[in-house]
């Protein structure tokens, strides 16, 4: 039984990419002809949060927060990328974009915490894994705390937002979970029990749960997109261009201060975003092109991780 569960979570794992984009089809086409099968799973979002944050954070131990010491460098340069340039760009970018709720897609995708997959990435491509985990740690508790505040300031004044809600929302499907995650981990380890052989389960149910958001988000969006059809050229354009960008800011910036295997782990660190996040964020707090914004823009980072990939891969890398 552990052998059958162990292959379905290294299927998921190498083919993440495929199994998004066929979500995204079903989603679309279920949002076209059935969008009820999407409302009636719509109240599962937040349990989908809460569980695909808490095991993400039985994959996070202490001992790791200790290591933030011997990187600190490169791991405040992570953070300030993640929620300082970040938010930055997407607003910039965001001036271009005329539908506020788009806007709003773009801005809370800046806003989020690096993804997950950023380390799987880094792991790849023989990057400074530690630093990738310690930057993934670091902006995930530091994420309920700075969301609502990026997100005031950057396009409060257009769409209102509660900030006190928000943040006791994100408490209670980001933090809480996380800490949750955490802390079962260090009781398991502390009983003795061999954590390790069952860890991959943990990013395969949350990429479980990451797909079931995705889906919500999609299917239930289609009724406005058919409605609204003048802006789907620029919901796609907004997310065409934001991710390269990204990605393409954050290694020029870090190749020249940082060795090779940092900069690896510093740019997907911090040019792949935490979209399962902001989809539930957007769910919760905004409205549906908002939402179909930042599903568009799971299969435009992938994309962009994978010409990424390749860069590093074909030896274009130059340190």
């Amino acid at each position: 039984m552990r052998e059958k569960i162990l292959t379905f979570c290294e299927f998921c794992r190498k083919e993440y990419s495929k199994i998004i984009f066929t979500t995204l089809i079903i989603a679309i086409i279920s949002g076209i002809f059935i969008s009820y099968v999407g409302i009636l799973l719509k109240p599962l979002t937040t349990h989908l949060m809460i569980i695909m944050i808490a095991s993400m954070g039985f994959t996070m131990t202490l001992k790791s927060f200790t290591f933030a010491f011997r990187e600190v460098r490169g791991f405040s340069f992570g953070m300030v990328l993640n929620f300082v340039l970040a938010p930055l760009l997407c607003f910039i970018l965001s001036l271009f974009v005329q539908n506020p709720e788009i806007a709003t897609g773009l801005i809370l995708i800046g806003a989020v915490p690096c993804a997950g997959m950023a380390i799987v990435w880094t792991g790849l491509l023989k990057g400074d894994v530690p630093l990738a985990v310690l930057i993934n740690i670091g902006t995930m508790i530091a994420a309920p705390f700075l969301i609502p505040f990026i997100m005031l300031i950057f396009i409060g004044s257009q769409l209102g937002i509660n900030v006190f809600n928000m943040f006791l929302s994100l408490i209670y499907t980001v933090l809480i979970p996380i800490i949750v995650g955490i802390f079962l981990r260090e009781l398991f380890e502390k009983r003795k029990k061999d954590v390790r052989k069952w860890q991959p389960v943990c990013p395969a149910i949350s990429s479980i749960c990451a797909i079931f958001l995705l889906f919500i988000a999609v299917s239930t969006s289609m009724p406005m997109v058919l409605g609204n059809l003048s802006l789907i050229p620029s919901l796609i354009i907004s997310m065409i261009v934001i991710f390269p960008i990204l990605f393409g800011l954050t290694y020029v910036i870090s190749k020249n201060i940082f060795s090779r295997a940092k900069s690896i782990a510093i740019t997907y660190s911090s040019g792949m975003k935490n979209l399962p996040i902001a989809l539930g964020i957007s769910v919760l707090s905004f409205g549906a092109l908002t939402t179909l914004s930042i599903a568009v823009g799971f299969a435009i980072q992938m994309l962009t991780a994978v010409l990424f990939y390749r860069f590093f891969v074909d030896g274009t890398y130059e340190n």
